[in-house]
């Protein structure tokens, strides 16, 4: 199936991407990470962009799912710049202390 510029061909999803800086990424292929099967007492990962209201959009949408799906830990990095990547130790500590990740912007 092809939807715009993502083909599905089995569990395999092929999305086309377009780089805004004018540099050509190639053909390297982009791998997503597997969904989790279920959330419950898994470890949330907050990743704040250092945006405005980014802390108390995240904070609020993670207490929410904590209340449905009880995590056993959540872990919250903010970034040094909301226009610049995350450091890549912020990136590490992510990877280390949780299972998945909701990032998040304000303003």
């Amino acid at each position: 199936m092809t939807t715009g510029n993502t083909t599905t061909t089995g569990n395999t999803t092929t999305m086309h991407l377009i780089d805004p800086t004018g540099f050509d990424p190639g053909e390297s292929p982009l791998v997503m990470a597997a969904r989790p099967v279920d959330l419950r007492g898994g470890r949330l990962g907050l990743l704040d962009n250092s945006k405005a209201n980014s802390d108390a959009i995240l904070w609020a949408i993670a207490r929410t799912l904590n209340d449905e799906f009880e995590f056993a830990d959540i872990f919250y990095v903010r970034k040094h710049n909301a226009s610049l990547p995350p450091h890549p130790e912020a990136l590490a500590d992510l990877h280390r202390n949780a299972d998945f990740v909701i990032a998040g912007i304000g303003d």
